[in-house]
């Protein structure tokens, strides 16, 4: 029992990991119709940005962990100005614009991803944080950095909900989400609003990537598989949803844990797809999923 309480707590840390990017890509989803490709190199660059912020700026990992997320969520609101600003005017969806955001974030994922091998190349660099030691609960050894993992991740979903919904700029943003010609017309800067959403799904994808920092490498292309399970969060807990990224986030990671830990480590990348294939037959929408509307 206790190598199977070692295998969920860490799949439950990870999962929140999961969480915090399938956050991400739910909210973009839910405010414009669209799957942003590019948020996994943003989860790289936030990492690498906490990376310099430790060990070049000497900040305290908190502080190193907020530094990262102010620069990828202003990173965010660059690029979504920049570069997709033209295509959000015209909608997204199962339209021609809607299929050109999605070609513009593959497009930029390959961008982002030659800018930082300019800039960090390619070789791995280790994140190295002095958490203490184990905690024991209950007979059970609990490593610091799977504690912190969890207590800030579920510190930034708390606060995203309170900003969410005790907040006139949250209550903003949800209204954009919900109709954007709508919110045009009773005054709120819709522009402004999906810019922020960017910018704080990039945020999150930042904080994802200083957290699972100290447990593994910093690298250009540790986005990618990071972008697959969090799309694969998302599925499971219903896309658009973002009680079902948390849920799907959460069930992804216990389940990759409990795979590679009773059946094979060398296949745990592939038990979070199995799992969503499984809940695609069973149930399309996912756990806590909407029904897909077209948006105006």
């Amino acid at each position: 029992m206790g190598f199977f309480f070692d295998l969920v707590m860490i799949g439950f840390s990870i999962g929140m990991v999961y969480a915090l990017i399938a956050l991400g890509i739910s909210l973009i989803y839910s405010g414009l119709d669209i799957v942003h490709f590019a948020h996994g190199e943003l989860y790289m660059f936030g990492a690498f940005f906490g990376l310099i912020a430790s060990q070049n700026m000497y900040l305290p990992y908190p502080l190193a962990l907020v530094a990262s997320m102010v620069l990828t969520g202003l990173m965010g609101i660059v690029i979504e100005r920049v570069f997709y600003r033209r295509l959000t005017r015209a909608g997204g969806g199962y339209t021609v614009e809607g299929m050109g955001i999605i070609i513009c974030g593959f497009g930029m994922s390959i961008f982002l991803q030659n800018v930082a091998y300019l800039i960090w190349n390619p070789m791995p660099r280790p994140f190295p944080v002095n958490f203490g030691m184990p905690i024991e609960i209950g007979g059970i050894l609990f490593p610091r950095t799977y504690l912190w993992i969890v207590l800030t991740a579920l510190g930034l979903m708390s606060l995203l909900h309170i900003f969410l919904k005790k907040t006139r700029l949250g209550l903003a943003i949800r209204a954009v989400a919900h109709n954007k010609e709508i919110s045009f017309l009773v005054g709120i800067n819709v522009p402004l609003m999906i810019s922020l959403i960017f910018g704080v799904s990039c945020a999150l994808a930042a904080a994802g990537g200083v957290l699972t920092g100290p447990i593994n490498y910093v690298q250009v292309q540790m986005g990618y598989l990071i972008l697959i399970k969090g799309f694969a969060a998302s599925v499971v807990g219903g896309f658009g949803s973002l009680p079902g990224a948390i849920l799907g986030g959460v069930l992804v990671g216990v389940v990759e844990s409990l795979g590679a830990g009773y059946i094979s480590g060398n296949y745990k990348d592939i038990y979070a797809f199995v799992m969503m294939i499984l809940v695609l037959m069973i149930r399309p929408s996912g756990f806590l999923g909407v029904q897909v509307k077209l948006k105006a």
